[in-house]
């Protein structure tokens, strides 16, 4: 098969139309702890970390989580390749925690992020072939965003390094297992 072709077409089923947006949750995995993805009809069914290695779950409120995904053709090869991004706000600002976002500040991560809806594709990985990165640019602002910390995250700038698809769907056998696996990550 040729770069590009097609392989599917898309109808639409009014009655079935997933919800927009994300839920404020988060798995965050340091991008060098992630050993190999267990993967079945498409779908990530297990994310293996290396030895000791832990997720990191963030949490927040509303809309306080926000994800897009840009797509952007080579100049040099003609094909395409997709930004991912997030947006996430840090609701603590003890010195733990700015400790912490100094060291997101020089790391690169895969995101596990919940959408809304509950159907099989409604949970995504962020980052899978190269991490994303926290982005230059301002993270605190203390007469904005309520005095937060807003940390926006992106696949590394440049042509160089760039995911080949859009995030993949995590999924076990249902929601709940889905969660329980990253949950395990945890500990």
């Amino acid at each position: 098969m040729a770069c590009g072709e097609i392989t599917a077409g898309s109808l639409v089923d009014c009655t079935a139309l997933p919800a927009a947006g994300t839920r404020a949750v988060a798995y965050v995995m340091n991008y060098d702890d992630v050993e190999s993805y267990t993967e079945s009809g498409g779908k990530i069914t297990a994310i293996n970390l290396a030895a000791t290695k832990l997720a990191y779950k963030f949490t927040g409120l509303g809309n306080s989580f926000k994800s897009s995904v840009d797509f952007a053709r080579s100049a040099n090869t003609g094909l395409g390749h997709y930004k991912h991004k997030e947006s996430m706000i840090i609701y603590e600002r003890t010195q733990a925690q700015k400790d912490n976002i100094k060291e997101i500040g020089n790391g690169r991560f895969v995101v596990a992020l919940m959408l809304n809806g509950v159907d099989s594709d409604s949970i995504i990985l962020l980052g899978k072939d190269v991490g994303i990165q926290l982005l230059a640019g301002e993270v605190w602002n203390a007469f904005a965003n309520e005095g937060l910390f807003v940390l926006n995250f992106s696949t590394p700038e440049g042509e160089t390094e760039n995911e080949q698809a859009l995030p993949q769907s995590i999924y076990v056998t249902s929601r709940s297992a889905t969660i329980a696996m990253l949950d395990a990550l945890l500990t």
